[in-house]
């Protein structure tokens, strides 16, 4: 049976708690310590035959108390020999003896001396691990003077080996189980995740209570079954395990990011890690599987995937880019968006220098003039750019955010850019088309004014002079249509535009607008274009060119040459024509829609005999649109 003593510092004799041999000693036993050990019980019986002694005792020292752990003879009803003997055993390098305890003062008033079992010899030895550990010692006492040979020293010695090699062994035993059960317990308590080991050939092995929860099969139910059942059954017919675990060993490890099946034939998205498992010898014996379920992550991802996959769709739609600068680090990040709207190469890096370069609006980038663009700012501005790669100008929209720290200094700023350009195209074609109609409805009032006088100049009567408006009028109604629906068809020859566009001012007077050309389509772009043209000359003659005169009169040719398509206007007998100060909306219309429809190009001559109109285009561009 055990007895326990204290062995404080105190009651050591002065070993205090600093000094190396105490911090050498146990923090506190172990459960192992406290065991019976009969390996132990047998070496104390032995050394006590060895050396013909009456008792021998191994005993156990921690920073706390003494434990005999093992005795032989010895009568523990008195406190053992454990204070000023074992304080000495400890300090000594090598073997402690006392010969006779009864004529050494230190050791003369100690029970064991004193006691009714008196002991006069005592040798003892230090019991130590293979990190210098202290254990306890192992001794011999006799209850008459002694001394041992040189050979019993070896003994003692050897004995001394034994035991601490014994104990040191248990007690690497006892650590390693106790890390197995702490192991095992952490494992045990796990449930959210299934740690699983199986053999080479992916037979099960193990199965924790986080497995179980996870696939539903019991350790009873799983154990020998192959772990190939919790892969679907489209991997498991492409042999996915086998070549998971070939992936394992190659790598020394496999991502796990996949469907598995559970024991009710559900599916989860499992993910986790395959390990090999070697020995101490690096022998593989086989392999580690940790799972968990993240179907519910995986969902959330996917659907945050599908919503920046509409956001990117989105923005690419409607041309918005976006950006976010970091104002400490100076990092800058954009989407694609944002290099396709400024032109801006998908391998060249972007700075915040760059980036507020290409901000800038265009027209701070002309010499002489500074940026004004400066980081940070925020709002909303509309403004036009300049593209990196060809120059081109865009109109672009900018809406920036400041995000401030907590103490309210700015770190980042966010933004969106969208490219408006074809919105601003559109608001200057609205502003065009209404100046057009402010124009053209001045010219109709002009026109009517033209035809009335006209019309009662060259008729007698008064019943003639209203068929001949009310024809005129009729007349002027045709070409309105084909000038604001334009042709109906993809396309329409163009003797018929010219007569059509033109019947209201000709009148009854056929000679008043000479046509000549050869056959010529125009596509549906061109003959808009081209009634809008001749509806501007017509309307100008009749105010005040040939038309605006009795005898005046319009010469209209066109035809091919060298793969060029030329048309002519030319008024002849009207007033002497002067170039005016200050070109009209009409005179600007001629010129630009005509020529941008053709892709050519289109000159108003104001020469005196009378206004000439000359148009030179591509013939291939007659009926394309450019």
């Amino acid at each position: 049976m055990e007895t326990i003593w204290d062995t404080s510092a105190d009651n050591l004799n002065g070993l205090s708690e600093s000094s190396s041999l105490f911090q050498a000693m146990l923090p506190r036993f172990t459960t192992i310590n406290r065991e019976n050990d009969p390996v132990l019980d047998n070496l104390v019986a032995l050394a006590a035959g060895i050396f013909d002694v009456p008792a021998a005792a191994i005993n156990l020292i921690s920073q706390e108390q003494q434990i005999f752990k093992a005795v032989h003879g010895l009568d523990l009803s008195a406190p053992p020999a454990g204070h000023s003997f074992c304080r000495q055993t400890l300090l000594a390098d090598d073997i402690f003896i006392i010969s006779d305890a009864s004529t050494t003062p230190v050791f003369a008033t100690e029970p064991f001396v004193q006691g009714t079992t008196s002991y006069r010899f005592y040798a003892g030895i230090k019991l130590t691990g293979r990190d210098d550990t202290i254990f306890g010692t192992l001794l011999i006492l006799d209850t008459k003077p002694r001394s041992l040979t040189a050979s019993q020293l070896k003994d003692l010695r050897r004995l001394a080996k034994l035991a601490s090699a014994h104990i040191d062994m248990q007690s690497q035993l006892y650590q390693q189980q106790q890390k197995q059960r702490l192991n095992q317990l952490i494992i045990d308590n796990a449930l959210d995740y299934a740690i699983i080991t199986t053999a080479l050939n992916g037979q099960v092995t193990s199965w924790n209570a986080g497995a179980q929860k996870l696939f539903g099969w019991t350790e009873e139910e799983i154990l020998k079954s192959s772990v190939d059942i919790l892969f679907t059954p489209e991997e498991r017919e492409k042999n996915i395990p086998d070549m998971r675990r070939v992936t394992a060993l190659h790598h020394r490890q496999d991502a796990v990011e996949r469907w598995h099946l559970r024991k009710d034939g559900s599916r989860f998205w499992a993910s986790g890690q395959l390990l090999p498992l070697y020995d101490q010898n690096g022998h593989i014996q086989g392999f580690l599987k940790i799972l968990i379920d993240r179907t519910i992550v995986r969902d959330q991802q996917e659907r945050l995937r599908e919503q920046e996959e509409m956001l990117r769709q989105s923005q690419e739609a409607g041309g918005i880019g976006a950006f976010d600068i970091n104002l400490v680090n100076r990092a800058i990040t954009v989407t694609n968006q944002i290099r396709q709207i400024f032109g801006i190469a998908p391998d060249r890096t972007i700075t915040i220098e760059l980036f507020e370069k290409l901000m800038s609006p265009a027209e701070n980038k002309q010499p002489g003039t500074s940026v004004s663009f400066a980081l940070p700012r925020s709002g909303h501005s509309e403004y036009r750019i300049q593209r990196l790669d060809n120059q081109e100008e865009r109109w672009v929209a900018l809406s920036t955010e400041l995000i401030p720290d907590d103490e309210g200094k700015t770190i980042r700023m966010r933004g969106i850019v969208q490219d408006i350009t074809a919105r601003k195209l559109a608001e200057e074609q609205q502003a065009m088309l209404t100046a057009e109609l402010v124009h053209r409805s001045k010219n109709i009032l002009a026109i009517i004014q033209g035809i009335a006088n006209q019309t009662l100049r060259n008729t007698t009567s008064a019943e003639g002079a209203r068929a001949a408006f009310e024809a005129r009028i009729m007349a002027l109604s045709k070409a309105q249509d084909v000038l604001t629906h334009g042709t109906k068809s993809s396309s329409a020859d163009l003797a018929e535009i010219v007569a059509n566009s033109l019947s209201v001012h000709a009148g009854a007077d056929e000679k008043r607008i000479r046509i000549h050309g050869t056959s010529a389509i125009l596509g549906s772009r061109q003959s808009l274009s081209m009634v809008m043209a001749l509806h501007e000359l017509g309307t100008n003659a009749v105010k005040y060119g040939a038309l605006s005169t009795p005898d005046g009169y319009i010469e209209i040719s066109w035809h091919f040459e060298n793969d060029r398509f030329l048309f002519i206007w030319a008024e002849r007998d009207g007033p002497v024509v002067t170039k005016p100060e200050r070109r009209g909306f009409g005179s600007r219309l001629i010129e630009r829609t005509l020529a941008a429809s053709l892709g050519g190009t289109a000159e108003l001559h104001y020469r005196p005999q009378g206004l000439e109109f000359q148009l030179n285009a591509p013939a291939n561009n007659m009926r394309h649109d450019l």
